[in-house]
This record gives structure tokens, sequence and C-alpha cells, in this order.
């Protein structure tokens, strides 16, 4: 099979689909991986195939507009970046579609210009999710704002969830699924990184992480509270480590000279050697913290990051705290500690449903199966 993969150019949304990429890539299958200008390097830098669409869009300002009161009338402001991102690809992605004689477009299920090209060019759209599924629930509503722009296209049957849905969450953290999908375990990928991290594996207190991934450092430093936890978090009985960018690095503020500050290291090599992870609620974080099988303290500032610390909490993983909450966030720390804790039994019971969820390379042949060559693709769709 011929495969276009697609997202918009934010570096953890191209992230997640690498490991599946990958696999289809490894199975002999052709992979490009096609996003807005800003996104190549990074596209090239995970050993795929790159191909340039459309134009980069002010992403940063977008979210950063999140964080404020709305003034705007119209679609919510999520909706108006899913638009702002679609037209600007949708163009260049249903040329490249038809040009490179692709057979199924995979795309993150934000980058809606995947579904659209691949409905103009009459081919299965396969949407890849990166965490909760924030998007099912809209479809309806989303079509119709898009409707006008897939009219244009002359893309009949667009559908915002695609045709099939490649999911790497455990199902007992995504709950109930309202489309055909095909369950895959969660692969981290955080882009190139050198080994070994800076972290033994042997520890005699326990060892909390606190890391706020890369998004609110981006659209406002003042909401960065990763300085302001670890103080807290250090004056209990434990070890503290906080785990950042390079750009992040000069917004902790003085810290605690027991604190460990390790810079641009994997975060699946650092919560493995970890107890707790303190978060924000960003999808990668706290897969890749089930994954390791450790409980969670997440604060959530953005929409999507509450969609994903929800689902966390209802499966007794984790538990949520608002902002506003962070002054009292040492005691929370300290209840979720304890080996007895709920939120670690329930995390350890996530980490072995994920272990026994199937390889990527076996999804990739489960799709194969279902989608065939172009002509069975018809058929079955």
């Amino acid at each position: 099979m011929r495969l276009v993969f697609t997202t918009w150019a934010w570096p953890t949304h191209l992230y997640a689909l690498v490991p599946f990429a990958w696999a289809c890539r490894a199975a002999g299958h052709d992979v490009v991986f096609a996003s807005q200008p800003a996104l190549l390097d990074e596209i090239v830098g995970a050993g795929l195939p790159a191909a340039a669409v459309g134009s980069d869009v002010d992403t940063v300002g977008i979210v950063r507009e999140y964080l404020r009161p709305s003034r705007v009338e119209g679609p919510p402001r999520a909706v108006r970046m899913l638009m702002a991102h679609a037209e600007s690809m949708v163009d260049d992605l249903t040329a490249l579609v038809r040009d490179w004689r692709a057979d199924v477009v995979v795309h993150d299920q934000t980058a809606l210009a995947g579904p659209l090209a691949a409905a103009a060019g009459k081919v299965p759209a396969v949407r890849h999710l990166y965490g909760a599924d924030l998007m099912s629930r809209v479809a309806p509503q989303l079509a119709e704002v898009f409707a006008p722009l897939a009219e244009r296209l002359g893309a009949q049957g667009f559908d915002p969830c695609g045709d099939l849905t490649v999911d790497p969450v455990p199902p007992s953290v995504q709950g109930p699924a309202t489309q055909r999908r095909l369950s895959v375990r969660y692969v981290p990928y955080s882009g190139a990184t050198v080994l070994p991290v800076d972290l033994p594996d042997a520890r005699e207190r326990p060892r909390v992480c606190v890391t706020w991934g890369h998004t609110i450092a981006k659209v406002d430093a003042e909401r960065f509270p990763v300085g302001r936890i670890a103080d807290a978090a250090a004056e209990l009985d434990v070890e503290v480590v906080v785990a950042v960018s390079a750009n992040q690095r000069a917004l902790l503020g003085p810290l605690p000279e027991s604190v460990r500050v390790l810079v641009d290291q994997p975060l699946e090599e650092i919560l493995a050697r970890c107890d707790l992870l303190v978060g924000h609620g960003g999808a990668a974080g706290i897969l890749t913290a089930l994954r390791a099988g450790l409980p969670m303290l997440l604060v959530p500032q953005l929409p999507d990051h509450a969609g994903h610390s929800a689902r966390v909490a209802a499966r007794g993983a984790g538990t949520v705290l608002g902002v506003e909450e962070l002054p009292g966030v040492k005691e929370r720390i300290e209840r979720l500690l304890p080996d007895s804790s709920v939120e670690r039994r329930e995390a350890r019971a996530v980490a072995e449903e994920m272990r026994a969820q199937p390889a990527p390379a076996s999804a990739v042949t489960s799709l194969t199966a279902l989608l065939g060559d172009r002509a069975g693709a018809e058929r079955i769709l």
C-alpha cells in the first residue's frame, strides 16, 4: 500500500504517529509524511520521507487565545484552529494524494485536511488517536462546519473521524468506542534522543518527576509552574526530578540543591525510574506514565489537557488538581506516594493492559487485511 500520513506542524502530534509510520515502512509499504513546512525537519529527523503541504499557521498565537476570555463570536476557538490548519493544508494535500497515487491517508485526529483530502481522492481515511478521543462526540458539528470546504473539494462522504481509527490508548482509559477501531500498543517517541539518561535506577526514597510538556511554556511562560511544584515537593522525604527542554530551563528559577534537573532527555526512560508523575495532562506524558505503571497528579490548563486528565481520573490511575489548588500540591503528592494507594494499583493494572495490546506491526497487518488494495478498500467502505 501507499500511505500518506499527515498532521499539522506541532511536534508532539507528529511523535504520536511516528511508531505506526515506522511499522508501515518496516512492513514494506510506501510511506510519505506530509505537513506544513515548519515540521519538515522533525519528520526527516524521525527517519521518514517528508512532503511540505500548505503554509505555516500561528498555532502558538491561537492556543494563547485559549487562555484569555473570548470576545469573538462564531465557532469555538478550537474549531477555528482546526479550520485554519485544514484550509492551509488541504489543497496541496489533495494534490499529493492524487499525484502520488495514495491508497490511504492516515491522519492525526485534529488534522482534518487528512479526511478531506482522502474523501476528495476517493481513498480511505484512517484516523490515528494520540490520546483521549475528544473529537467523536462533536463529529456531526464538525462535518457541518466543514461542509462548504468539503463541497469545494468534491469530498463527498467526508467524515471528520475517517473510516477507521487506530487507537493507542488502553480501552479502560479510553472508554466506549463509537467507531470501528484497531487497538494498538502505545510506543513512546519524543524525538531524537541519546541514552542513557542521567538518572540511576536505584533509589532509597520515592522519586517524583515533575514535567510540563511543551505547550504551556510556549504560549505563556507565566503559567509554567514546574519550579514552584518542585520546590514544594522537595520539602517531602522524596527525590525530585524535573524534566524540561533546553528552552524551559531558564523558567525554573532557583531550586533546592536536592532537585535534579534533566534537560532534553527521553521521558519514557525517566519515568521508568520514577514513582509518580506530576504533570499538565498532555496525552503523551499520560500514556508514557501509564506504560510505566505510575500514578499521576495532573494540573490541566487547556481544554484538551483537561479531557485527557479526566480519563485518567475516571480510571482511578491519578488525581486532577485545579491550578487554583496548587498551594496544596505537596499534600496531594504525599497522598499518592504510598505503594498501597488506589491510584498506584490502578496504574499498574493499566500498564499490564497496555502490554497485552497488539504491537504496531500487528496493527499494520490488520489494517492491510481490512483495506486491502484500492479496489478492495472501495468494496469494504
